[in-house]
């Protein structure tokens, strides 16, 4: 039954607080002072909780009961259209509950526009960017979020962290990366100029600026990027000479064999240094690689040969108790870096070729083998546009076994 004045000008203090209910969520809390409180309680987002409205009275900055009562139904009003009301207590009391919370965002919003930070800019956009909506992967994984990071921690926050983002110009972006330019970083600055793009038109998207600056950046002011290609060998007597370095080459069993599997099946240096043994099939003779752990993301099917799988056979009895192949002989519970498979041929003086070098090389010379232009490129796990692309879904696996095959026997030939 709903409280009446009498009622609850009659309730006594006890020994720990307790609560009269007033109906639909409302209580009044009387105190072991005898302090008397409108209390609402609620669900909200499937989350018990509980507004204290204020105390019961009749004096200013009191509620009676007929106050009380319509904070409730307000309250009740914003939890309807998903609104928690426990922020906007104030405007529980207003007869328009829906105007007064819109104009108190407005200006919320308004607020934060005018002291929002650089630094506080960017890390809501990389929180967003690493947020996961309806179970998809999310946009940057750990390890580009922790580039960007090493990449804005070094160039852009010492200059532009605690400038306000309404008050910057493509000038303050223009002139962040010309220091990075001069500083000879010209990837880094690519990638910074990219995350500043997305950055802003997110802030624009927020409304927290009006304009994406980042898209009047001048392209004038700045050098191009030469792309530099992996060291290769493109000749059998040049391959000859590597294979066999690499045979009689001074490292760790787990290095020396990682360098030597991808030389048998030229993927990307990243993909077979962090090889798990959950990717390896030796029944169906083959590796396959999940799309979230690809470039490309893209899942990746790569035959073994009779050689490719006969190594990782050996290795097996070492690291098959671990998550990864090439598990680290240092106990770092991770796998083989690959800065340690091109550190360890550069010591051995192997210095003609990079471990990615090892795909340039393949693709020479099994394209100057005459086999299909398309297995190759799905064998290196590049994308085939166009109609050939669509056509080849089938991944061409038969045709790319036997050739895999081929390759690893012309290479075990070469020692």
């Amino acid at each position: 039954m709903p409280l009446t004045d009498v009622q609850i000008k009659a309730l006594k203090p006890q020994e720990k607080r307790y609560l009269k209910p007033d109906g639909e969520g409302l209580n009044l809390a009387v105190s072991p002072k005898g302090r008397k409180s409108w209390v609402f309680r609620y669900r909200f987002n499937d989350k018990a909780d509980m507004l204290t409205l204020g105390q019961y009275g009749a004096r200013s900055g009191q509620l009676t009961i007929k106050k009380a009562r319509m904070a409730k139904d307000n309250a009740k009003l914003l939890i309807e259209r998903g609104i928690d009301p426990k922020p906007y207590k104030t405007e529980l009391l207003t007869s328009d509950v829906i105007e007064a919370v819109d104009q108190k965002k407005k200006a919320e919003r308004v607020l934060k526009v005018q002291k929002i930070t650089f630094e506080d800019l960017y890390d809501e956009y990389c929180r967003f960017k690493t947020m996961s909506f309806g179970g998809r992967k999310p946009a940057w994984e750990y390890g580009t979020l922790k580039k960007h990071n090493e990449r804005f921690q070094k160039y852009v926050l010492p200059m532009l962290s605690d400038r306000i983002v309404s008050d910057l110009t493509e000038d303050d972006l223009e002139l962040c990366l010309i220091v990075v330019q001069e500083h000879g970083a010209l990837v880094s600055r690519n990638k910074i100029r990219t995350v500043f793009n997305g950055m802003f038109d997110y802030a624009k998207g927020k409304k927290y600026i009006t304009r994406n600056i980042a898209k009047y950046i001048s392209d004038s002011l700045f050098v191009k990027h030469q792309e530099t290609h992996y060291k290769h060998v493109t000749t059998e007597l040049e391959l000859k000479g590597v294979v066999r370095a690499i045979d009689k080459m001074s490292a760790s069993y787990e290095v020396k064999q990682c360098i030597k599997l991808g030389m048998l099946i030229f993927a990307r240096p990243s993909e077979v240094s962090q090889l798990k043994w959950a990717h390896v099939d030796f029944d169906e003779g083959v590796i396959s690689k999940p799309a979230s752990e690809m470039k490309k993301d893209r899942d990746h099917v790569i035959p073994l040969s009779r050689q490719a799988k006969s190594l990782l056979e050996d290795i097996w009895p070492l690291t098959g108790h671990t998550e990864f192949v090439f598990y680290s002989p240092y106990g770092t519970g991770k796998p083989v870096s690959t800065n340690s498979l091109s550190n360890s041929l550069r010591r051995n003086g192997i210095d003609q070729i990079h471990p990615h070098g090892f795909r340039h090389t393949a693709s020479t010379i099994l394209n100057e083998m005459g086999f299909d232009q398309d297995a190759i490129e799905l064998q290196l796990s590049h994308v085939i546009g166009g109609v050939r692309g669509v056509y080849n879904k089938a991944q061409k696996l038969s045709e790319r076994s036997h050739m895999m095959q081929v390759w690893s026997d012309y290479i075990e030939k070469l020692i």
